[in-house]
C-alpha cells in the first residue's frame, strides 16, 4: 500500500491539503485561503491577458520557423503580422505590468483592513 506524506497545520492539527481526494479540509484552514472579489477579478484578467501572450509567442514561432534559413542569413523581409504581433505583446506587457500594480495595491488593502498592515501615512 502506497504510505503519502502528509503535513499537518500547527493551527488546529488537521490535514489542510490531504493526499487522497476522500479526505475533506478543514474549516478553520480554509477561512485563510482568502481571496478578495477585487483580487478575483484583477487575476481573472491576468489570466486573460497571459492566455493571450502565450497564443502570440507560439505564433511568432511559427512565423520564426516558417522563415527557416532566411532567418539565419537575414535575407529575408519581415512579415506584416510580425511586427504586429510584437507591437501587440509589447502593449500586453505594459498592461500586465498594470494589473500586477493593481493586485499589490489591493493585496496591501486587504491586508490593512484585515490589521496585518498600517496604512500609509500621506505625504
Amino acid at each position: 500500500m502506497e504510505q503519502y506524506a502528509e503535513e499537518f497545520c500547527t493551527e488546529c492539527g488537521c490535514v489542510p491539503f490531504p493526499a487522497y481526494a476522500q479526505a475533506s479540509s478543514c474549516s478553520t484552514c480554509d477561512q485563510h485561503d482568502y481571496v478578495t472579489h477585487e483580487e478575483h477579478a484583477i487575476l481573472t484578467r491576468m489570466r486573460a491577458l497571459k492566455k493571450e501572450v502565450r497564443f502570440i509567442s507560439l505564433r511568432l514561432r511559427d512565423i520564426e520557423a516558417g522563415l527557416g534559413d532566411h532567418g539565419a542569413t537575414g535575407s529575408f523581409e519581415e512579415p506584416a503580422e510580425w511586427g504586429e504581433l510584437g507591437r501587440r505583446l509589447e502593449s500586453l506587457r505594459g498592461e500586465w505590468r498594470e494589473w500586477e500594480r493593481k493586485l499589490d495595491d489591493a493585496i496591501e488593502n486587504k491586508l490593512i483592513r484585515l490589521g496585518h498592515r498600517q496604512p500609509k501615512a500621506n505625504a
